[in-house]
């Protein structure tokens, strides 16, 4: 999906892991440039047994290609690494919309059921206010009200984790709406509600 692609982009372009790699692939790199481009000094020497031994792919060219050999390796092992840190921050952003989308399921489950609770709870207290019923049922229908609405509270919190754990992990503008593809491509319901969490020192508008 085209949203997941665009939070995955921005969570490896602010991750520190993948730009310290960068950084020594790109040293790693130049490196390999610089031992390359000085493998023909090898051959500028008067000394004709080093010269000979050059000629025929020992000492100093051996050892060049050696050092550039292991470059080469190194270049492999960051290049697999980062690979491997890219996966797994896909995997990260994959997970948390998942979570988003599956607690705004059970969100709208929920708030569907509160909602028919509260015309039954309506047309019963009505009852209850002209002396039909018992305070027993009604405690206990006020009862259910209140799970109903914990609930749909606690899935509403959930959300705002999610979020707030997207927009650590994508670097995003927590005033911004960074998702809402969520709202069609990647994701189900109106985003508009949802609580943005917030932690240590963070306020609220």
């Amino acid at each position: 999906m085209e949203c997941l692609e665009i939070l995955t982009q921005q969570a490896i372009d602010q991750s520190s892991e993948i730009e310290a790699i960068n950084a020594q692939l790109e040293l790693t790199n130049d490196r390999q440039d610089y031992a390359q481009n000085r493998q023909w000094t090898n051959y500028l020497t008067l000394d004709p047994v080093r010269l000979l031994q050059n000629v025929l792919g020992g000492g100093d060219v051996q050892r060049g290609g050696l050092a550039i050999a292991s470059l080469e390796l190194d270049e492999a092992d960051l290049i697999r690494r980062r690979e491997n840190e890219a996966q797994d921050i896909a995997d990260d952003v994959v997970g948390l919309v998942l979570s988003y989308e599956k607690l705004g399921r059970e969100y709208e489950l929920l708030d569907s059921r509160l909602r028919t609770h509260l015309l039954q709870v309506q047309i019963i207290e009505a009852k209850y206010r002209t002396g039909q019923g018992s305070t027993q049922r009604m405690l206990t229908l006020w009862q259910r009200t209140d799970d109903l609405k914990a609930r749909c509270d606690e899935k509403r919190i959930g959300q705002a984790q999610e979020r707030r754990e997207l927009e650590i992990l994508t670097g995003a503008d927590p005033g911004m709406q960074i998702y809402p593809a969520l709202v069609g491509g990647c994701g189900h319901g109106d985003t508009s509600t949802i609580p943005r969490a917030t932690f240590g020192n963070e306020t609220t508008d």
